[in-house]
């Protein structure tokens, strides 16, 4: 039998919890939405909603952006604002070109309810995949839990596409698991064109063996690459992504709200220095970068390469991809953090149903989480790197209990 359809869902890990008051977080996560939603009124003209509008606007027009306006060959066009380094995938500016038909400030609103939607409808099916709730109220506390994590709002103020990368992945899950490859391998191929890192999640069905999943996000994935144009895709490896401010004394390197291992440790590397990093030693940085992603990618292998014995393992051990994904992507930053939902969701409803496990790993867990909210309302946190630090501790406990999953399952099948 397929070892992920023979996952059964487990019972209800709600069912002596009172019912009425899973509604609660879910109110309280709805106000602050509001409110957030409120202060946030004028940001169609700032953040990440600027950039995408001004891309998307000029590779509609026929232009270039990710292209550097010092470049000898650009050659700017009437009417069209130019920013340049655009380190967004084709697939994506195309994605979101319909919005620029609109006033910016129209668009705006309609990609925050586009947004909003996709975080609601990940949450929704996680939940499900959890084992289907009997009523409404773990929908709701699920939905509440989301609204009220903390980095949530950071995506909301950003206007970034982490909602949309968490419910394409999410859903690639959820068809997988039901045996719709096709469906799972679009999905998949999606948020990988979308956002490069989102690939990551490829590891776990490459361990679980789900060749027609892996085969159909392949094909989708070269039909993208296809469609979206051969120019379009040169112009973004060659700016976006080769582009030598990656390896220059950019201060995005040791910016507070970076998650990514690739910029932590030049942060680091840069104080032990006293100042900015020698250039004779950025061999070593781009090493011991590569040598922590290959460290992450192989403790999220070995936690995860069995399956688990109940909904909520397999949730977590797709989750802990997830989250080695954000790691070592070379540009993740706070906005990406809730990708890690799924983990923290299968790991909350573990810890209901199967109490017996580490504390010190969950001890790892509840301290991450606390500093990410700490950091939330405490600025000067943040500017110690706290966001990364939180990650790497939940990423650290969550491996260490997916993984006692992964091996009280070996030995209830030894015996």
């Amino acid at each position: 039998m397929d070892p992920i359809t023979a996952v059964a869902p487990a019972a209800g890990a709600l069912d002596n919890f009172p019912r009425r008051l899973a509604f609660i977080p879910l109110a309280v996560g709805v106000v602050l939405l509001m409110i957030a939603m409120y202060r946030n009124r004028g940001n169609f003209a700032k953040v990440s909603m600027s950039e995408f509008y001004a891309w998307s606007s000029e590779l509609r027009a026929g232009g270039n952006p990710w292209q550097a306006s010092g470049d000898p060959a650009f050659k700017p066009l009437p009417g069209v604002l130019h920013l340049g380094h655009c380190n967004y995938p084709p697939a994506f500016l195309m994605a979101f070109e319909p919005l620029t038909m609109l006033p910016v400030r129209a668009a705006y609103w309609l990609w925050q309810g586009i947004i909003l939607a996709c975080l609601l409808a990940a949450t929704l099916i996680v939940a499900h995949d959890l084992g289907p709730p009997a009523d409404a109220a773990p929908y709701a506390l699920a939905a509440g839990a989301a609204l009220l994590f903390p980095e949530t709002y950071g995506t909301f103020y950003e206007s970034q596409l982490t909602f949309i990368l968490l419910l394409l992945l999410v859903v690639s899950y959820a068809c997988d698991r039901r045996g719709r490859s096709i469906a799972a391998g679009l999905t998949l191929a999606l948020a990988m064109l979308f956002k490069m890192f989102p690939g990551l999640a490829a590891g776990y069905f490459l361990l679980r063996r789900r060749w027609a999943t892996l085969a159909w996000a392949i094909v989708f994935g070269v039909l993208g690459m296809v469609l979206t144009g051969a120019r379009s895709q040169y112009a973004f490896m060659q700016s976006g992504v080769l582009h030598s401010s990656w390896l220059a004394d950019d201060a995005w390197l040791r910016n507070d709200r970076s998650i990514a291992v690739y910029s932590n440790l030049r942060a680091l590397l840069d104080w032990l220095s006293g100042g900015s990093l020698p250039e004779p030693l950025i061999p070593l940085w781009l090493g011991l970068t590569a040598l922590a992603c290959v460290l992450t990618v192989a403790i999220t292998a070995a936690a995860t390469r069995r399956p688990a014995r109940s909904a909520e393992g397999e949730v977590a051990s797709y989750g802990l991809w997830l989250t080695a994904a954000i790691i070592v992507s070379p540009i993740s930053w706070g906005h990406y953090l809730p990708l890690i939902l799924p983990l923290l969701f299968g790991l909350a409803v573990d810890a209901i149903r199967c109490p017996r496990k580490s504390t010190i790993a969950r001890l790892l867990v509840v301290t991450g989480l606390i500093a990410l909210y700490a950091a939330y309302f405490a600025g000067a946190l943040r500017q110690r790197h706290i966001l990364f630090v939180a990650t790497v501790l939940i990423f650290a406990g969550s491996a260490w209990l997916v993984g006692q999953s992964r091996k009280s399952s070996e030995a209830r099948v030894s015996l």
